[in-house]
């Protein structure tokens, strides 16, 4: 019952959650923001998380449905999440606003299609992923000693750039 339960809820859970956290002020986000920016193992640690959530969604998947089949379009953006290099490319092609917003839209559609329920939830989380991961134009910038000690002096700063995607 609570396996159940959580499936379904999954989806809401992962929208109230970035609405409860994006662009957040407190200190918890912007030591988020910096780690996220400033180390690459980090990043990886971040989408390797994301792979483990998809895959325990996929596990109670298949133990709620007992359908395979209904989890192959999902399982093709899966399979890619193993690289973080592939991963990484992912997250990037989604930060472009209107692939986020046909993305977002594509898995509002499929949440309501029975057998395309598994492959909304991917998206959907792909699209977590890619919200809460820095911007090109910010890791770029922290590449240059001067502004990285500045977002080192004032850590509150990065938020502003953090969100920065490619239009």
């Amino acid at each position: 019952m609570i396996t159940n339960s959580t499936h379904i809820l999954l989806p809401a859970l992962v929208l109230l959650l970035s609405q409860f956290f994006y662009k957040a002020n407190g200190k918890r986000m912007t030591n988020f923001y910096v780690h996220m920016t400033c180390r690459h193992c980090w990043r990886k640690f971040y989408t390797l998380m994301l792979l483990l959530i998809l895959l325990l969604f996929h596990f109670n998947y298949v133990n709620v449905a007992q359908n395979v089949y209904d989890l192959a379009p999902s399982s093709v953006a899966f399979v890619f999440l193993f690289s973080h290099r592939f991963a990484e490319r992912i997250i990037y092609y989604l930060q472009s606003r209107r692939t986020l917003f046909i993305s977002a839209i594509i898995a509002t559609v499929c949440l309501f299609v029975p057998f395309f329920f598994s492959t909304a939830v991917t998206i959907e989380i792909l699209l977590f992923g890619a919200i809460f991961y820095p911007s090109r134009k910010v890791r770029e910038r922290i590449s240059f000693p001067d502004y990285h000690k500045e977002i080192m002096e004032l850590p509150k700063e990065i938020r502003h750039f953090y969100y920065d995607w490619n239009d």
